[in-house]
């Protein structure tokens, strides 16, 4: 068996070098190989020519041998596999493999109605780490809200095995106005960031305090408004009692 310290991550959609080297005198002319996953599933197979015959359907056209030198051999593949060497006994190497699929940059929408932020990506692996940062666009730092002040699912695509990712802060009084928030979605496997970062702002450049300030000022003035109209409305309501009562009196007496 040849060793290996070599620790492969696959990345969905995206190719993989399977590096192989093999300290040994071998005749190219008599030199076979294949590679093939835990089941037995023939990914690629190698004897003067590649061997389709013997590939798996699902691989055809998408592997490839390369650098087939003395003693160095080389793999570029899709998936991990264990490549065998037959030369004219068996050597075997098996590469450890993790996999792993990019996360897109996070859709950001601010709903400033709710006064909540909600954070959306999917097509990634494995589960990742979500976190919500907020920042003062006056102050140089930025504050980590804690989990308990943040909602997130993950939903595990059964058919694909990817992971839809949703996550959603609710502001409060002290994140309303002249802030950013920014949603970030760490890869643990891959060790890399997406994120998105948006202004508390509504498309006219108004903060979420103006919003609020306006909301309460328009209601207000409908409420004068209706206050207005009821009073009007009562006024006009008791002229006209006194008018009728003032004719029925009068009718009365003649």
């Amino acid at each position: 068996q040849v060793a290996s310290e070599h620790l492969v991550t696959g990345i969905i959609g995206e190719s993989v070098l399977l590096p192989c080297d093999l300290n040994l005198s071998i005749n190219p002319a008599r030199l076979r190989f294949h590679w093939q996953d835990h089941s037995d599933i023939v990914l690629y197979s190698f004897n003067a020519r590649v061997e389709q015959e013997y590939q798996n359907k699902l691989y055809t056209n998408r592997t490839n041998a390369f650098q087939l030198l003395w003693g160095n051999h080389k793999g570029h593949y899709y998936s991990i596999y264990t490549w065998h060497f037959v030369e004219p006994f068996s050597h075997f190497l098996s590469l450890p493999c993790t996999l792993s699929a990019r996360f897109p940059t996070p859709k950001l929408t601010v709903k400033y109605k709710g006064m909540n932020a909600m954070c959306l990506t999917q097509g990634g692996y494995p589960k990742p780490k979500v976190t919500w940062t907020i920042q003062d666009l006056s102050q140089p730092q930025n504050g980590t809200l804690e989990p308990r002040e943040v909602q997130t699912n993950f939903t595990l695509n059964p058919e694909s095995g990817l992971y839809t990712v949703w996550s959603q802060v609710n502001f409060t009084k002290n994140y309303i106005d002249n802030h950013s928030v920014t949603c970030q979605v760490f890869n643990l496997v891959l060790r890399e960031t997406v994120s998105n970062t948006t202004i508390i702002r509504t498309s006219e450049g108004l903060s979420l305090s103006a919003i609020v300030g306006i909301t309460l000022g328009i209601t207000l003035l409908m409420l004068i408004c209706v206050g207005g109209i009821i009073f009007v409305y009562k006024q006009c309501k008791l002229q006209f009692q006194d008018f009728y009562y003032h004719n029925e009196n009068r009718s009365s007496t003649v």
